[in-house]
């Protein structure tokens, strides 16, 4: 059996991105065919794509979104990658770390030349203080981006056939049933997400697949409506329905309470602090509200913008660090 190489992958990527970004995508067999690989190794190539953190301006949240939708690849990009990927110190470490291992099973020549490489990266990384480079970096196993979940879910789009998925909604006491009609998967802020069509409450819904604890196919057909686009739901990294407003509740600190109470309804809070209830039909809109306040705004709920906001927050301190 042939040995998968980290140069295998990265060509397959480099070919690709490009493909995806083009308008109306490429189909996901043609791609397959053109690297002669399988269509279940391209998704798991864009994953790892897609998986990556990445340093945005503020107020942004996704520079790179790929979907996989009725056997089309497509990308959108926020203009980051028109230009060559730069590695952060921790990446360019791991890279390091990772072409000595790849190296232990090469040939003499191919081993010199990956280890080269190697030091290269090492010679950078000179320029970065060690501890921080090293801190928190653990290992880890099992499949911790829901794989075997991307794997069924991929199938029962191209098959055609519903899927039954025990989930938790955010704040929920108990998993709920849901029969899906899966349409697209998407990976947004970091996280996968199916969109499809629930039949309770028969509705176009979209589903956080690390809140599925359960997923089963059945043999039940459907079809996917022609009008569809998955950019209706998930667009820039944010979650949403168009149209479709939410409640978004945020405390803002007792540091500028007195400033917010001035323009908007609050209700006080025992610690000098303040909370506003807004409804808001933009869920970037809110985003970019509390990420321009710093410390003194905190996106209380809805859960999957809060969760957007801490990770917008993590990169900016890893960023400054």
């Amino acid at each position: 059996m042939a040995v998968e190489v980290a140069t295998d992958r990265l060509d397959r990527i480099l070919y690709a991105l490009p493909r995806a970004l083009r308008e109306g995508g490429v189909r996901l067999a043609d791609l397959a065919a053109e690297l002669g690989v399988d269509e279940s190794r391209v998704v798991d190539d864009i994953a790892v794509v897609t998986e990556r953190a990445y340093t945005h301006p503020a107020g942004w949240v996704n520079d790179l979104e790929m979907y996989v939708d009725g056997g089309r690849v497509e990308a959108w990009t926020s203009g980051e990658f028109d230009r060559p990927v730069r590695l952060s110190p921790r990446e360019a470490l791991a890279l390091a770390l990772g072409l000595r291992l790849l190296s232990a099973g090469m040939d003499a020549v191919r081993r010199g030349t990956i280890r080269e490489l190697a030091g290269r990266l090492d010679a950078a990384l000179t320029a970065f203080p060690a501890e921080p480079l090293t801190a928190g970096i653990a290992l880890d196993s099992g499949d911790p981006h829901g794989n075997g979940a991307l794997a069924l879910l991929r199938d029962a789009i191209a098959e055609g056939r519903r899927c039954r998925i025990r989930y938790l909604k955010p704040g929920g006491p108990e998993p709920e049933a849901r029969t899906v009609a899966p349409y697209a998967l998407a990976l947004a802020s970091g996280r996968w997400y199916v969109v499809g069509h629930s039949a309770e409450p028969d509705a176009i819904r979209v589903f956080r697949l690390d809140r599925a604890l359960e997923i089963e196919a059945t043999g039940e057909p459907y079809s996917i409506p022609d009008d569809f686009d998955p950019r209706d739901y998930i667009e820039d990294g944010i979650v949403f329905r168009p149209g479709e407003e939410r409640e978004a509740i945020v405390r803002y600190s007792a540091r500028i309470a007195r400033w917010i109470a001035e323009r908007e309804q609050v209700e006080e809070q025992t610690d000098g602090s303040v909370v506003v209830r807004r409804t808001v039909a933009d869920p970037a809109w809110i985003v970019r509200h509390v990420l321009s306040y710093g410390p003194d705004a905190e996106l209380v709920e809805p859960e999957d913008l809060r969760d957007v906001v801490r990770e917008k927050v993590r990169e900016m301190k890893e960023t400054s660090a």
